[in-house]
């Protein structure tokens, strides 16, 4: 759902909406909030997403007229744009077809099989569940807008973001590729430097390639940004992986 998302129906109802499709920002929220959330979302709620905490006086209208334009848009690709966003009871829902998939619900689907292969040590299957749910969560959700509701989003959206870098990094390092679990392991790093995993995988990845330097420089960095961001030493599990790369 960031810059092109989806809604696939299979064999019989196949649907792709840009952001130039919806009614302006309001209504891409409004798609988006709704879909996600996949629950009833009250009227004075919804307008509140969408309006940032301070709608118009006369809201109410101006909502009728954004779930309107969305419903529109939903129906001209063949979709029954009443049904699809239903309102009832001060409420309104998207009910997709049972058939329906949306990319972020199948990424994360994957991304949870994932984790249980690698815990599992199936690698065949850890690593091409992780890879698709990581390039589906990498784009960029409602790209140039901004809320509170759209940053928690991005938050979530982050931090499945590292657990699939640090499947694939743990993967990738043993497979036997630390090329490959470098590049995740610093994806882990630049999306949150306070997690020491990143860190870690980053050391165990750089020492298995052969670069030692490389190794204790990652080790360096993890040493600054506890130091300097949390007041504190890394763990000894840290520790233990630099003694090792030490020696």
């Amino acid at each position: 759902m960031g810059g092109r998302s989806g809604i696939d129906g299979g064999t019989t109802i196949r649907v792709y909406l840009t952001g130039a499709d919806l009614p302006g920002p309001q209504g891409r929220v409004a798609l988006a909030a709704l879909v996600m959330e996949r629950a009833p979302m009250s009227h004075d709620r919804l307008a509140d997403l969408l309006w940032e905490g301070a709608p118009p006086a006369k809201w109410r209208g101006a909502l009728a007229a954004v779930v309107s334009k969305v419903r529109a848009c939903l129906t001209e690709v063949g979709l029954d744009g009443a049904s699809v966003l239903a309102s009832d009871g001060g409420a309104y829902e998207v009910r997709l077809p049972g058939d329906a998939w949306v990319d972020v619900e199948d990424a994360l689907r994957r991304l949870d099989r994932a984790e249980g292969a690698l815990r599992r040590a199936d690698l065949d299957a850890a690593l091409p569940d992780a890879t698709v749910a990581s390039s589906v969560l990498c784009r960029p959700l409602l790209a140039g807008l901004w809320s509170d509701w759209i940053v928690e989003q991005r938050r979530c959206l982050d931090e499945a973001r590292h657990r699939c870098s640090s499947v694939l990094a743990r993967a990738w390092l043993d497979r036997g590729d630390p090329g490959q679990a470098v590049v995740h392991a610093e994806a882990m790093v630049g999306l949150d430097p306070l997690r020491e995993v990143g860190h870690r995988l980053l050391m165990e990845a750089e020492w298995a390639r052969g670069d030692r330097g490389a190794a204790l420089r990652a080790l360096q960095r993890c040493e600054t940004v506890m130091a300097e961001e949390l007041g504190v030493t890394p763990s000894a599990e840290t520790l233990a992986v630099a003694e090792a790369v030490r020696a």
